[in-house]
């Protein structure tokens, strides 16, 4: 009886074993051909085009920086997407540079690529220019793998030169915050 079991489990088994190979064969039969082409049905692909969705341009933009309006001598934090990643110190304005340290408090590693946007306003609080503080890490170039990362970063924006004299406060906000 034990025998009859055993022959029937290797049975099927068997047949198991031919299924897969021959689905693996019909698999790659329809796969891509050497010459770039495909045999027999086209493989599903991703989709890379979204028709009505346009890419974006320019730098990334903070909406909260054209709805302040600090008062003069100020300077007000813009609410953005990652306001819940990082804390503001030492923010300070001088009425020729915006400047600060932003520490990410959202876990300990590597800030990879961080951009803070400053709004400068004139005596009315009106919008009348932006600068741009860039850091783009080389990600992975450390060498000491035991080495705590540093998640805090100083930052320093100057006034724009066309509206040099003109400032009297500054809006701060992070619109691209990366880290490992």
């Amino acid at each position: 009886m034990s025998s009859i079991r055993i022959a029937v489990v290797a049975g099927v088994s068997a047949v198991a074993a031919i299924a897969v190979v021959a689905a693996l064969v019909v698999g790659f039969s329809n796969g891509p051909t050497p010459g770039g082409g495909a045999a027999g049905a086209a493989a599903p692909v991703a989709k890379t085009e979204f028709p009505g969705l346009t890419a974006p341009t320019g730098d990334p933009q903070l909406l909260s920086i054209a709805r302040l309006a600090p008062d003069a001598g100020t300077v007000q934090l813009a609410e953005g997407p990652f306001d819940d990643r990082f804390e503001v110190n030492d923010l300070a304005f001088d009425g020729a540079t915006v400047s600060g340290s932003i520490l990410v408090t959202s876990d300990v590693s590597e800030v990879i690529n961080l951009e803070v946007l400053a709004g400068f306003y004139d005596s009315a609080g009106a919008l009348i220019g932006e600068g741009r503080f860039v850091l783009e890490s080389e990600h992975g170039t450390t060498d000491d793998a035991s080495k705590i990362p540093d998640e805090t970063v100083a930052f320093r924006i100057d006034v724009p030169a066309a509206i040099a004299g003109q400032a009297s406060s500054a809006a701060v906000g992070v619109p691209v915050l990366v880290n490992e």
